[in-house]
């Protein structure tokens, strides 16, 4: 008796260490699926200041990652959307990087292979950080390898014969005791100069690298943005079945703004949140999150 009761202990370790096993080398591919197998995802913008749709493809959070060699895979992909704008929307390179070579090589790849298609580059936290680590050099690197960078700063394109005021900022949209005084004083004024660069007949975009820039306290309502377009929560960097991204850094635990898009304020402004490229290295790894290309189609209002 005690010999059959031995040998069904046994065989139900055996059957835990099996679905042990399954369940490691699951977790382990999601991972890998999660660093590695690119994917698209599509969202629809509608808008009575559009004379001729158009395309953005959005890109974030490369954090140094490379889809092959030189981000060849990337690049392909990029190219296999038909863009008639590409937005970097930061967190390119890492705070720590040594240089910028991967991430300006990946301009310089998407400049060559998308002639004609602006190229526009919006800071995150961690080119701020790469910067003030002794590579204050990095803006004109990347203008030199032909993007356009908009740091707190305003740009007119013209994409599909229309016009498109294009601005990006990484601090705080709005006066905050969680930026210094002098960030609020900037905020404020750049507000001013972004509003006054736009009318009613055109398109506006904002590229903010951390989407809570604008979804607090209905900030978004204070901006004349049409689409703001954000990255920065690697779509909470494990995504749950049934529940959506795990974690990020303003709202802690199951954030509602994890990715995706949503609609701010009053006036019910579009953010789109692309889940990213990739993480820093020294977070918790990506989990059921595979990297994503995001495709903007802008289009116009019959």
């Amino acid at each position: 008796m005690t010999g059959r009761k031995g040998k069904s202990i046994k065989r139900i370790l055996k059957i835990l260490a099996v679905l042990l096993c399954l369940a490691v080398a699951a977790c382990g591919i999601s991972i890998w699926i999660s660093y590695n197998m690119l994917s698209v995802t599509h969202y629809h913008i509608k808008s009575n200041k559009i004379i001729i749709p158009f395309r953005i493809v959005l890109l974030a959070d490369l954090h140094d990652h490379e889809f092959g060699q030189d981000n060849q895979y990337l690049v392909e992909m990029v190219e296999e959307q038909h863009p008639d704008l590409v937005i970097m929307d930061g967190d390119m390179v890492n705070g720590d990087s040594v240089n910028a070579g991967i991430c300006l090589q990946l301009v310089r790849n998407l400049r060559t292979s998308l002639p004609g298609v602006p190229l526009v580059f919006s800071m995150g936290n961690h080119e701020i950080a790469y910067m003030k680590n002794g590579h204050p050099e990095l803006t004109e690197e990347l203008t030199e390898a032909g993007a356009v960078v908009v740091d707190d700063t305003v740009c007119l394109l013209m994409v599909q014969e229309n016009e498109i005021i294009l601005g990006g900022t990484y601090k705080y949209g709005f006066e905050t005791g969680m930026q210094d005084a002098k960030s609020n004083e900037e905020i404020l004024t750049y507000r001013d100069i972004f509003n006054a660069s736009v009318d009613k007949r055109t398109f506006s975009i904002m590229c903010a690298h951390r989407p809570e820039s604008f979804y607090c306290w209905n900030t978004a309502d204070f901006w004349e943005t049409d689409l703001i377009l954000s990255g920065h929560n690697h779509g909470g960097q494990v995504i749950l079945p049934f529940a959506g991204g795990l974690y990020s850094s303003l709202e802690g635990f199951f954030p509602r703004f994890d990715y995706g898009q949503f609609f701010l304020g009053d006036k019910d402004r579009p953010i789109i949140i692309t889940r990213g490229l990739s993480s820093n290295h020294k977070r918790l790894p990506r989990f059921n999150n595979p990297p994503e290309i995001t495709v903007i189609d802008i289009e116009t209002i019959p």
